[in-house]
Formats: structure tokens, C-alpha cells, sequence
């Protein structure tokens, strides 16, 4: 009997689709990204083939250098571990649950892709706000954006024992893009509100999901690592500076 190979693909059109969607995903997500970045940073001053050369170096990095934390610092911390004493009674020993507690640490980290990447493009931003025409206005924009974010983020944010910080992936970029269109219209520097809306959002999320919570609630994260811009901010950060620049660029 002749060996066969059969391939059985599934038959349900979702899965279809789905499978397509994987396929093309990434061929969309380095074609269309990297274009909107360049044409936000058009108003800036920085010409298309810089600009699109820069968009698909942070498109490439923040990819592939998501998995990578550095760690920052180690801070001790006591982990509560259940244990069995046994209690004789009468010279019958009995179980008995006790709670000891042992001395560990926390590594805190940063993420290069979700983190160090999209904050180096939003210091790239605000370097060129600073000396553009309209700067004052525009960086004005930028702070009055990136507050609100972080307002938003934190009272958004939660903290997942074991897991770290969770922050939605929407909230932050459709806050940061609907602020920074108002604040740019009514100061007159509407084309910079793309690439405002972008470093509002980074920036904003940044702190307010990772610094805050991380200042006022590390005892309760209980993880033996916490990552800035990784694990549930990763999206948070990363995402939330990409969807908020192609709102702006949508709604302008």
C-alpha cells in the first residue's frame, strides 16, 4: 500500500478566513503602518523617505524586540507560602494549615518593543515640535493630550495579581486622537495633530498604567517580574500610539 499525504483544510469558511487573515496580516501591517507614520511626520518637517524609512525601523523593532525586558532593579518582597504543621493532641498528630512567609523579589523591567521603541518616536516628536513654526502650540497640544491620557489610562488600568498591568487597547488611542484634533483645531496647528496624537498616547499611557500603578500599587501585583510596556501594556503603549495617530489622520 502506497503511503499518501492528505491535506485537509478546514472546511468551515471562518476558519477561512481567519487563516487568510493571519497570512496577510503582517504584509498589511508593514505596508499601511509605516505609511501613515511618514505622512504624520510630513507636518514636522521630516521629508517622505525619512519619514517612511523611521516608521519601518519602529514598525521592525517594536515587532521583534517585544520580547525583550532589561531588567531595571530587583526590589524584596515577602510571598506568603501555605505549609502543614502538625499539632499533637493526646500524642495523635493533626495537620494544620499555616501561612510562613519567605523573602523574594520583583524584577522590574522595561520592554524594548512596547516601551523604549515607541518612547524614543515620541521624543523624536517632541525634539521636532520644539523647533517647528508652530511649536509652542503644538507642544502646548502635546502636554495638554498626554495629561489627559495619563488621567485615563490609570482610572482605566487594573492590576492582575500574577500577570501585572492590564490596560484597554481602545480607551487610551480614541482619548488621545478625539484631544488632540479639538486642542489642535482650536490653536490652529491641526496638521500636527497626528503625530501629536501619537506621542500623547505613548507618553500618556506610559504613565499613567505603568508609572502610577507601579508607584502606588507594586505590593499588589505579587509577580515575579513587572514589565513597562510588556505583557498587558505592551498593547497599551505600542498599539494605543499607532491607532491614536490613524484616528487623528481619519478624522482630519
Amino acid at each position: 500500500m502506497k503511503r499518501r499525504l492528505i491535506l485537509h483544510p478546514p472546511s468551515h469558511p471562518m476558519f477561512l478566513v481567519l487563516l487568510l487573515f493571519i497570512a496577510i496580516a503582517p504584509l498589511i501591517w508593514l505596508y499601511f503602518i509605516p505609511k501613515a507614520i511618514a505622512l504624520a511626520f510630513l507636518p514636522l518637517g521630516l521629508g517622505v523617505h525619512v519619514g517612511y524609512t523611521i516608521a519601518v525601523l519602529m514598525v521592525l523593532l517594536s515587532m521583534a524586540l517585544s520580547p525583550v525586558n532589561v531588567v531595571l532593579m530587583e526590589v524584596p518582597r515577602q510571598v506568603a507560602v501555605p505549609d502543614f504543621e502538625y499539632v499533637s493532641i493526646f500524642g495523635i498528630p493533626y495537620p494544620t494549615l499555616r501561612v510562613r512567609y519567605v523573602m523574594s523579589s520583583t524584577a522590574v523591567a522595561v520592554n524594548l518593543g512596547g516601551a523604549v521603541i515607541p518612547l524614543a518616536i515620541s521624543i523624536l516628536v517632541v525634539s521636532l515640535l520644539a523647533v517647528h513654526q508652530s511649536g509652542a502650540q503644538g507642544l502646548g497640544v502635546l502636554v495638554g493630550v498626554a495629561a489627559l491620557v495619563t488621567v485615563v489610562s490609570h482610572l482605566s488600568s487594573r492590576i492582575v495579581p500574577g500577570v501585572g498591568i492590564v490596560v484597554p487597547a481602545l480607551i487610551p488611542p480614541l482619548v488621545s486622537a478625539l484631544s488632540a484634533i479639538t486642542l489642535s483645531a482650536a490653536l490652529g496647528v491641526m496638521s500636527l495633530a497626528p503625530s501629536i496624537a501619537y506621542a500623547g498616547a505613548v507618553i500618556g499611557t506610559l504613565l499613567g498604567a505603568d508609572v502610577l500603578n507601579l508607584v502606588k500599587h507594586f505590593d499588589k501585583l505579587q509577580s515575579p517580574m513587572v514589565s513597562i510596556g510588556g505583557a498587558g501594556t505592551f498593547d497599551g503603549i505600542y498599539l494605543s500610539g499607532i491607532i491614536a495617530l490613524f484616528l487623528a489622520l481619519i478624522l482630519t
